[in-house]
């Protein structure tokens, strides 16, 4: 056992850990939460599940035992990723003692849904597409809702920089590299081959499309979040039929159509959950849940074609209800039934969750501390805590006869040279003598962005004119 899934262990537990985490840190200042809540939720879950799956799926009642090996670990890292697909949805809207909380419920719920699925459904799911990414996406989502449904998520604290979205591109490119793993992981024999190859070509294919379709609808140029998100939606969609003979074109088309979908949820439907009190911070719909229910779909439709589906592989000798005597049909039906009560559980479970994690015990971070790690952590110096404070403060103090101006060639420049203790108003005609002035002698002053300042964000890089026309 080992030598057979070890290689393969390790993978996984690299894209938990560094995959989800970098993944997260596009929002430029919520990475210290991003990346370090996720070491903490994935070292808490795997712990956690391997309990918990060790006694529904494993447990001996004689020797009141579960035997534990490398393929337990494997299965703890699988609970892990749904756990963390749940958590992208509410990043930055909620604390470490929610997230732990979140963290304990779901993986009760999603191992008895898994446990439901293949032992009295026989539902086959190779890439656990429907009992990793429908569920952690759709329980998430629930959780997301219930949290914020009687108030709209906006921060302009929710937003992304050059380096942050860099940081969160290192995560997209482990996540390729290593899902092939992910879907192979617990296959044998030719299935597992057929898993390696199949995911290999289907998330190469949604990355293609995707930087086709981000162009198009980019009019020409290319989105960053389409890239570091639906890039991957091939490797999610292939999931459930990754150890079928559904050949390489099958895996190309898959991987195809899962690109143009995620992608075009990013550009579209993020702003529409918005409207219905859903605020997906990561697009988990786009990149796990709708990929996953299309996986879904997929493996509906090849267990009804038993010359590609060869599913009594995959029955398990603990299957419950005679799957290797069923017709192709009726295995579809079951496949149907799997993914349904993947979503109905989810969907239930995560309301739950979420009206557990509003008790006032919670103390769930407000509206105003959103997407801000200043809440939970001590910042660096060169960190600028991201609220209106700043901003109003520089406002209060301009002479009144001072504005605003977009454009500095039209007006003289007044140069607003901050640090800790003052603030200094030095004005000239040559708006880049000025800066170029003031940027000598800055030492250890942090400058502005004059739009940053129009929209109470802070950009610690940058000099700032506030103007007065002539």
């Amino acid at each position: 056992d080992v030598e057979f899934y070890y290689s393969f262990f390790q993978d996984v537990h690299v894209m938990m850990f560094i995959g989800f985490g970098f993944l997260m840190t596009f929002l430029r200042r919520y990475s210290f939460s991003s990346v370090s809540f996720n070491f903490l939720i994935a070292a808490f879950v795997v712990e956690w599940a391997i309990l918990v799956h060790g006694y529904v799926f494993e447990w001996n009642p004689v020797t009141k035992s579960f035997p534990v090996d490398v393929k337990t670990l494997l299965k703890a890292d699988f609970v892990c990723a749904s756990v963390l697909i749940s958590f992208g949805a509410v990043l930055g809207k909620t604390n470490p003692a929610q997230l732990v909380v979140l963290a304990l419920i779901e993986v009760v719920i999603q191992v008895w849904n898994e446990y439901i699925g293949l032992t009295l459904f026989c539902v086959y799911d190779a890439g656990e597409s429907i009992f990793v990414h429908v569920f952690g996406a759709y329980f998430g989502l629930a959780v997301s809702y219930t949290l914020q449904r009687h108030h709209i998520v906006e921060s302009t604290k929710e937003s992304s920089s050059y380096a942050s979205d860099i940081f969160s591109m290192i995560g997209t490119l482990f996540l390729f590299c290593f899902w092939p793993s992910f879907n192979a992981g617990t296959a044998y024999g030719d299935g597992r081959l057929r898993a390696i190859v199949n995911t290999y070509v289907s998330i190469s294919a949604s990355v293609i499309l995707t930087f086709t379709v981000s162009a198009l609808v980019g009019k020409g140029k290319e989105e960053i979040i389409h890239i570091q998100n639906a890039t991957l939606a091939g490797g999610v969609a292939v999931g459930t039929v990754a150890d079928k003979n559904i050949g390489l074109f099958g895996a190309m088309i898959i991987g195809s159509l899962a690109g143009i979908i995620s992608t075009l949820g990013y550009k579209y439907l993020l702003e529409l959950l918005k409207k219905i009190r859903i605020h997906d911070t990561c697009g988990v719909h786009n990149l796990h849940g709708m990929p996953g229910v299309f996986s879904g779909l997929a493996g509906i439709v090849v267990a009804s074609m038993p010359w590609r589906s060869y599913y009594h592989e995959n029955l398990s000798y603990k299957c419950l209800s005679g799957g290797e005597h069923r017709s192709a049909a009726v295995q579809a039906g079951y496949q149907c039934a799997g993914l349904l009560l993947t979503l109905g559980m989810a969907i239930v479970g995560g309301v739950f969750t979420g009206l557990i994690l509003r008790l006032p015990i919670f103390a769930s971070p407000d509206n105003n501390s959103y997407f801000d790690d200043s809440l939970n952590w001590h910042v660096p110096q060169d960190f600028v805590a991201e609220d209106s404070a700043l901003g109003s403060l520089i406002k209060n103090i301009l002479p009144t006869n001072m504005q605003l101006e977009e454009n500095p060639k039209q007006a003289t420049p007044i140069i607003v040279k901050y640090n800790p203790n003052t603030i200094e108003f030095i004005q000239e005609k040559s708006p880049r003598q000025s800066i170029q002035t003031v940027s000598q002698q800055s030492n250890q002053s942090v400058f502005l962005n004059v739009a940053d300042l129009k929209n109470d964000q802070s950009n610690p890089t940058s000099p700032v004119l506030f103007t007065q026309r002539l």
